[in-house]
């Protein structure tokens, strides 16, 4: 019986240990559109709230009559056995080749509170290499109960980087839940991750979409330039991959006032503070550099090139 109790115990002190790792993942930003967006690992999250309070009739027949409008080609919906809240859910996905897929599942979700019962559209999209209704459900067990991290309320004009103040400059915007826009002083998203090998396979997804994004009319774009190289990430050196993309204007009046301009680009999968990550920054050729750190001023908040490069 000690030997039951026992085991029961190390079970508790396991399952609080994943629910704090979840939690320290789990970003959030309430963008200046008024969206709610989360974060977690390869999983983003919108979160609508719903007039209706969640009904197992009314609540079917509105998941239906949503997926006709939005022309989902499956409008059957479905239960997920792992989500203890009751819901619906509709899947959607698109292929962008045969081990790139875009999948999104839109989850009609009820909760009973002491304040009453409350419902919520959670539109939750992931990336991977074979259409997948996979979600966590710990995620969204956190966000219906409020548990983001103080530290990971994203927006503003500064934010905690793994526990490192990073302020924004004047020009910088925030142009999704963790990702910042500096027009001449470089841009970053970032993860956090489960483990270094989910980290590495999430980048090498979005590598790949970054080949196959569609610029722009009168744009071409290649790649010119992916290797290995050593940076100085968050204090120390780390092997990144560069690519740098060509862009060019194809109109011909426009081709003769503008020059070719370069996109440098480093993806990151790494561990910062024993917190798998996985990082993407980029910057044009033309933007100003710091003599001290050889790139761009918010780029520099992060990584640097090493002495002598």
């Amino acid at each position: 019986m000690k030997s039951y109790f026992y085991l029961l115990f190390l079970l508790s002190l396991s399952l609080a240990a994943q629910n704090k790792g979840a939690q320290k993942r789990l970003y959030y930003n309430l963008m200046d559109n008024g969206k709610q967006l989360y974060a977690m690992g390869k999983y983003k999250l919108e979160l609508f709230p719903y007039e209706e309070a969640f009904d197992t009739l009314v609540t079917k027949r509105s998941v239906i009559n949503f997926a006709k409008k939005n022309h989902f080609s499956d409008t059957i919906p479905k239960k997920n056995p792992k989500l203890a809240y009751p819901h619906y859910y509709l899947s959607y996905y698109k292929k962008n080749k045969e081990t790139h897929w875009q999948n999104t599942m839109v989850y009609f979700i009820g909760k009973d509170t002491d304040e009453g019962k409350w419902s919520f559209i959670a539109t939750i999209s992931s990336v991977t290499e074979r259409p997948s209704e996979e979600i966590d459900t710990e995620m969204i067990r956190l966000i219906l109960d409020k548990k983001v991290l103080n530290e990971n309320h994203m927006g503003g004009r500064s934010f905690d980087f793994l526990g490192r103040k990073v302020m924004l400059m004047d020009e910088c915007y925030w142009t999704g839940v963790n990702i910042v826009r500096c027009p001449t002083k470089g841009e970053m998203n970032w993860s956090l991750y489960p483990s270094l090998a989910d980290a590495q396979l999430s980048l090498r997804l979005q590598k790949e979409w970054g080949d196959m994004i569609p610029l722009k009319p009168n744009y071409t774009y290649n790649c010119i330039s992916d290797q290995q190289k050593t940076l100085i990430f968050e204090g120390k050196p780390t092997q990144v991959t560069e690519v740098i993309y060509n862009v060019r204007y194809q109109d011909p009046i426009l081709k003769s006032y503008y020059k070719d301009n370069k996109l440098i680009v480093y993806y990151i999968a790494t561990i910062v503070r024993g917190q798998a990550i996985a990082c993407v920054i980029s910057y044009w050729d033309y933007n100003e550099r710091l003599p001290e750190t050889g790139l761009p001023e918010f780029v520099s908040q992060f990584v640097r090139l090493p002495k002598g490069a």
